[in-house]
């Protein structure tokens, strides 16, 4: 009986956080047809850290359909940005799962995820689905990662050191 309680609720706390994360990137965002300012890298951060890398990739991509299907904001959906969004739970879980969650550890992971995820396959899909100019989109990529890499590294940290830890006792 003890392991399938163990299931259920590491299931709910899942569906909580990828709930979450729909809430605040589909409701809660300043979003223009190129960028995305949002907090929903906080729900995909703590579901990786308390779960694992493949859970949290599988969670960020289910709330980026989800998402989609919930509000698209007169998008259309293109799978490319829900790979991206797996690759964050990916690199959350790899860096500071089970890890000690130190501000460089964080730094790194977010920077990666900054060059490689934001900026590199961000642009690409931008310019796959509407040709313009890649040095344009990566420019402007560049400056809202910029933007948000402090943000992401406090918030995740801060996170974690005040709810996450708690999340993770009540689950485990």
């Amino acid at each position: 009986m003890q392991k399938q309680f163990y299931k259920t609720k590491t299931t709910v706390s899942i569906a909580l956080l990828i709930a979450l994360n729909i809430i605040i990137v589909r409701f809660l965002s300043i979003q223009t047809e190129f960028l995305r300012l949002s907090f929903g890298f906080i729900p995909t951060a703590l579901c990786s850290m308390l779960f694992g890398p493949w859970v949290g990739a599988v969670a960020a991509f289910l709330a980026d359909f989800l998402g989609m299907l919930v509000n698209s904001k007169g998008l259309t959906y293109f799978p490319g940005f829900g790979i991206s969004e797996a690759l964050y739970g990916l690199t959350f879980g790899m860096f500071l799962y089970k890890q000690k969650t130190s501000i460089w550890r964080i730094f790194i992971c977010v920077i990666l995820q900054t060059i490689l995820i934001d900026i590199g396959l961000g642009s690409l899909w931008l310019w796959i689905l509407y040709s313009n100019p890649i040095w344009l989109t990566i420019s402007a990529r560049t400056i809202s990662a910029l933007v948000m890499l402090p943000i992401k590294v406090l918030g995740v940290k801060y996170v974690w050191d005040s709810v996450g830890k708690r999340l993770f006792t009540m689950i485990s």
